[in-house]
């Protein structure tokens, strides 16, 4: 197996068990424990732990290692709050420049997700989500879009793992979701070529996000 394949497995492993609730915020993700746990070498474990502080989601600290911050609230607010601003943007640009093949894989994306959501299966889910927001930002043809959207997207993700009822359902508890249909609408901005409905659709989007997940916050 090559080292990038190596490398993307304990990426994608990390983030299954982080899915999966085998960590917590505060919790230290340690090296020798993953590369065991995962039967892999160090350096694979090194490079995917990189990659997750280097996105957001974790935050290394010096002479511990790479620890699952805490959520607060003020974070939270700072967190969606740029998602808004960078992403509204990025959808509006996309609504410029996106091709049909963009477009045709935005769509791919979005019924990857309807399938993983359907089936309750979290972490297709989960990838099909990242697919379809980091898919708008290459769209947009920006790359520093296309950078700081990656980068606030996986902090964002911080909160959803931990606090998206999705994310901590089971089968036989699952609630109504509603991103794929604003996925859906944001898609259909995209296609009718409208930047100003593409950025209200994405504004509105990660608006509704951040009031079902901290609206007990904000009361």
């Amino acid at each position: 197996m090559v080292k990038e394949d190596l490398e993307e497995r304990a990426y994608r492993s990390i983030i299954r068990m982080i899915l999966e609730h085998c960590f917590k915020p505060g919790d230290y993700l340690l090296e020798t424990e993953l590369a065991a746990q995962l039967e892999l070498s160090r350096t694979p474990v090194r490079q995917a732990l990189g990659r997750l502080v280097a996105e957001g989601f974790l935050e290394k600290r010096r002479k511990k290692g790479c620890v699952i911050p805490v959520p607060t609230p003020e974070d939270a607010q700072q967190v969606f709050f740029a998602r808004q601003a960078i992403e509204s943007q990025t959808a509006a640009a996309a609504a410029l420049h996106a091709t049909d093949e963009d477009i045709a894989t935005l769509q791919t994306f979005l019924q990857q997700q309807d399938e993983a959501y359907r089936s309750c299966n979290k972490e297709a889910y989960s990838l099909a989500n990242e697919e379809f927001h980091l898919g708008i930002a290459r769209a947009s043809r920006n790359a520093y879009l296309q950078r700081y959207c990656q980068h606030v997207f996986w902090r964002s993700n911080l909160y959803i793992f931990f606090f998206d009822a999705f994310y901590l359902q089971n089968k036989n508890t699952r609630q109504i979701h509603f991103t794929p249909q604003e996925h859906n609408q944001i898609i259909e901005a995209i296609v009718h070529r409208n930047p100003q409905e593409a950025e209200a659709a994405v504004k509105q989007h990660i608006q509704h996000s951040y009031d079902l997940l901290f609206t007990p916050w904000n009361t």
